[in-house]
C-alpha cells in the first residue's frame, strides 16, 4: 500500500532530527535525551536512540518510533501524522495518497527482470570458464556474489529462448516488454530477436525495496566493447534515482550512522566484502538531489569515495554541493596512489582504509587545500581570484558559520592583508551577486508513480484499527520473560521455547511470542528491531504489551549470550512461568470447588488442587 512506502521513507530518516523539531534534545552517551512531553516531567526522562529509531520514557512508559511520537505529541489521526511527517521531511504526501491500480505492463516488466536475474544466476552457478576467471581474478567472495545476485549472460540467447516458453497470450506481451527494457534486441531481419547481453558478468540493480529495475554488465572477452554496458533509461529505470547496493546497505547506514558513496558496482561489492556494509554506489557519476536528501535524512556522516580521475572529482563536486544545500558536510576519502576503492582494498586492505576514514577531511577543506598554490603567488589579484573560486565552493552553505570561518582561514592562508570582517563582507557580496543556479527539472510524475507501485498495486484503503480483545493485566513473570527474549532474540531458536510457549498463560503474550518465534528465523538481524516495532505498532496489541516490548527493544544491544547463560536463563523462566501457570490453575480449581453442586465435584477439585500443591512444592525444591 502507498502509505507503507511513505512509512519506509520516514523510518529511514533520523528519529533524533524529527523529535528535535518538537522538543529540545541533548546528546548523552549513545542516546539523546529530553524532558518527556507526555507527563509532568521535571528532568530528562525521555531517551531517543537514533540507531534503533526508537524513543522511550522510563518514567511514564511512553515509547515507539517517530510516527508514534508525532501522533501522540500533536494528537493526530494516523493519516494526518503521515502528512505532518511528510511535510517535515519534504516528501510528496499527495503522491502516496493516490489509489494504486494494477499496471499490467509494470507487473510484466518485473516478471521479466526477475526471470532474467534468476536465469543469469543459474548460468553463473554452472561456473562457465569466463565467469569463474573473472570472479577469481577480482577476488570476489562467493558469499557476496550470491548476496548481490551476480550472474552471467551466456553467448547464446537464453533469455529470448526462455521467453518463447511463456504460456498463452502472455508470451507476446513478455517479449514486447523485454524489447522495451532492452534485454532483447531485434536483428537485421524482421522478427530475428536476440539477447542484448551476451558473455557478460551481470549485476542486477535493485530499487529500495529489493525489486530488480535493470542491469549493469561487465565485459569478459578481450575485444568486447564497451567494457561496461548498463540498462538504458526506461519506464522502470532512471539511473539518477537509484543507488547501487542501497537495498543491502540501508540498515547498516542507520546502524553505523554513516554512508560511503563510491562509483560503480564492483567498488560497492568489494567495500561490503571488506566489512564496509554502509556503502552505496552511483550509477556512473549521476546522483540526484532526491538521493542526497534520502541519505541526508538517514545520517549526517557522509563519505565521498569516488574514483580519483577527473570524472570522479567532477561528480564529487556536484554531490558535495547537493549535500551542502541540505546542511550536510561530506568528508573525503582519498585512495591515492590507487584509482578506486577496489584497487585500494586489494593493495592496502581494510585496516588502512579505516585509518584513512578516521582522518578523512571535509570535502570542502580538501578542495580548498588543493586550490591553494605552492608557493603562493605574489600578485594580489591572483590571490583574490583564488578566494573567489573558494567562495563558489562554499556558496551552498550560504552565510552559515561553517562557511564564514573557512573564508577567514583561507584569507590567512593566502596571506591577504585584510581584516576578518572585510573578508566576510566580500563573501556575502559574492553571494548576493552570484548567479542563481538554474531550477532543477521537476521529476517525472510517471516515474514517481512507478516507484510507489513497486511493492503494491492495490487501491489505498483507509487504515482502521481492529477492536482489541480485553485481557487481564500481564503478570510480572510474563513481563520479565518478554523483556528478556526481546533483548536476547537468539533464545527464540532454542528447543526449550516449545515447552515455554505451552505454559504461557496470558493469551496476548502467547500470541506475540508465537509470532516472534516464527518470524525471527526469516529476517535479517539488522532488521530485527524495525520489524518487531512495526508489529507492536500494528494495532493488534494492548498498550501494556507495547510498552513492555518497546522498552525491551530500546535496551536491545545486539550482544548475544553464550550457551551456558542462555540455557540457565531459559530454565529459570520456564520454572517461573510454570509456577505462575500452576498458581493460576489452582485459583480456578478453588473457585470451581466453591461453586460445585455435588460432593463428587468437590472431591474432584480438591484432588486437582492437591496435585498442583505437590507439583508446586516439587518446583520449589528444584535446584
Amino acid at each position: 500500500m502507498a502509505y507503507e512506502q511513505l512509512k519506509d521513507q520516514i523510518k529511514q530518516a533520523s528519529i533524533v532530527d524529527i523529535i528535535a523539531r518538537y522538543i529540545p534534545l541533548s546528546k548523552k552517551g549513545a542516546n539523546h535525551e529530553g524532558v518527556c512531553p507526555f507527563h509532568a516531567d521535571t528532568k530528562p526522562s525521555l531517551k531517543v536512540n537514533d540507531v534503533k529509531g526508537l524513543y522511550k520514557c522510563f518514567a511514564c512508559g511512553a515509547g515507539g518510533d517517530a510516527i508514534t511520537f508525532v501522533k501522540e505529541f500533536k494528537h493526530l489521526e494516523y493519516v494526518d501524522t503521515l502528512r505532518e511527517l511528510a511535510n517535515v521531511l519534504g516528501l510528496p504526501f499527495e503522491e502516496y495518497q493516490k489509489d494504486k491500480k494494477v499496471d499490467p505492463k509494470l507487473e510484466m516488466s518485473f516478471r521479466v527482470l526477475n526471470a532474467a536475474t534468476k536465469l543469469y544466476q543459474k548460468v553463473a552457478s554452472e561456473t562457465p570458464f569466463r565467469f569463474s576467471e573473472f570472479i577469481e581474478k577480482r577476488n570476489l567472495d562467493p558469499e557476496f556474489v550470491e548476496k548481490f545476485n551476480v550472474g552471467y549472460a551466456p553467448h547464446n540467447s537464453s533469455l529470448f529462448e526462455y521467453l518463447k516458453t511463456v504460456p498463452g497470450k502472455d508470451r507476446d506481451f513478455a517479449m514486447n516488454v523485454a524489447l522495451e527494457l532492452g534485454l532483447v534486441r531485434e536483428g537485421k531481419y524482421e522478427g530475428n530477436l536476440y539477447d542484448f547481453y551476451r558473455e557478460r558478468v551481470m549485476f542486477p540493480i535493485h530499487d529500495h525495496q529489493g525489486q530488480v529495475r535493470g542491469f549493469s554488465s561487465r565485459a569478459v572477452l578481450p575485444d568486447q566493447m564497451p567494457k561496461y554496458l548498463n540498462s538504458g533509461e526506461s519506464f522502470v529505470f532512471k539511473k539518477a534515482q537509484v543507488l547501487f547496493g542501497f537495498y543491502f546497505a540501508k540498515n547498516q547506514i542507520r546502524q553505523k550512522q554513516s554512508v560511503i558513496i563510491v562509483e560503480g558496482n564492483m567498488d560497492v561489492i568489494m567495500m561490503h566484502q571488506h566489512g564496509f556494509s554502509e556503502t552505496v554506489g552511483t550509477m556512473g557519476t549521476a546522483m540526484s538531489d532526491q538521493m542526497c536528501r534520502l541519505l541526508g535524512n538517514m545520517t549526517k556522516t557522509v563519505y565521498l569515495a569516488m574514483d580519483s580521475d577527473p570524472a570522479g572529482i567532477k561528480a564529487m563536486n556536484k554531490i558535495n554541493d547537493e549535500f551542502l544545500n541540505i546542511g550536510v558536510i561530506p568528508k573525503f576519502i582519498s585512495f591515492a596512489p590507487h584509482k578506486d576503492p577496489d584497487d585500494f582494498l586489494q593493495a592496502e586492505g581494510r585496516i588502512v582504509l579505516m585509518e584513512r576514514m578516521e582522518k578523512a577531511p571535509f570535502y570542502v577543506d580538501w578542495v580548498i587545500q588543493e586550490a591553494i598554490p605552492h608557493p603562493l603567488p605574489d600578485n594580489p589579484n591572483l590571490k583574490i581570484e583564488i578566494l573567489n573560486q573558494i567562495f563558489e565552493v562554499l556558496a551552498p552553505l550560504k552565510e552559515n558559520l561553517l562557511a564564514t570561518e573557512r573564508v577567514i582561514s583561507l584569507a590567512k592562508s593566502l596571506e591577504i592583508r585584510t581584516d576578518a570582517d572585510t573578508v566576510v563582507a566580500m563573501y556575502k557580496d559574492y553571494l548576493k551577486t552570484r548567479r542563481e543556479t538554474p531550477a532543477r527539472a521537476v521529476p517525472n510524475p510517471r516515474v514517481q508513480q512507478i516507484q510507489q507501485e513497486a511493492e503494491s498495486h492495490q487501491p489505498e484503503i483507509e487504515e482502521t484499527k481492529p477492536e482489541l480483545e480485553v485481557f487481564r493485566p500481564i503478570g510480572k513473570s510474563e513481563k520479565v520473560f518478554l523483556k528478556e527474549i526481546l533483548s536476547h532474540p537468539e533464545s527464540l531458536t532454542r528447543s526449550e521455547m516449545e515447552e515455554i510457549l505451552a505454559i504461557i498463560e496470558h493469551p496476548e503474550v502467547k500470541r506475540f511470542v508465537y509470532w516472534l518465534v516464527n518470524i525471527y528465523q526469516e529476517i535479517d538481524e539488522a532488521e530485527y528491531v524495525t520489524i518487531v516495532q512495526d508489529e507492536l505498532n500494528s494495532g493488534k496489541y494492548s498498550k501494556e504489551l507495547i510498552d513492555v516490548g518497546t522498552a525491551a527493544l530500546f535496551q536491545h544491544s545486539g550482544l548475544k549470550l553464550n550457551e551456558k547463560v542462555l540455557s540457565r536463563m531459559l530454565k529459570d523462566y520456564r520454572l517461573m512461568l510454570k509456577v505462575d501457570y500452576l498458581k493460576h490453575k489452582r485459583r480456578e480449581f478453588v473457585e470451581n470447588q466453591g461453586q460445585a453442586h455435588s460432593q463428587e465435584e468437590i472431591q474432584f477439585y480438591l484432588g486437582e488442587i492437591s496435585k498442583i500443591d505437590k507439583e508446586l512444592l516439587a518446583l520449589k525444591n528444584t535446584p
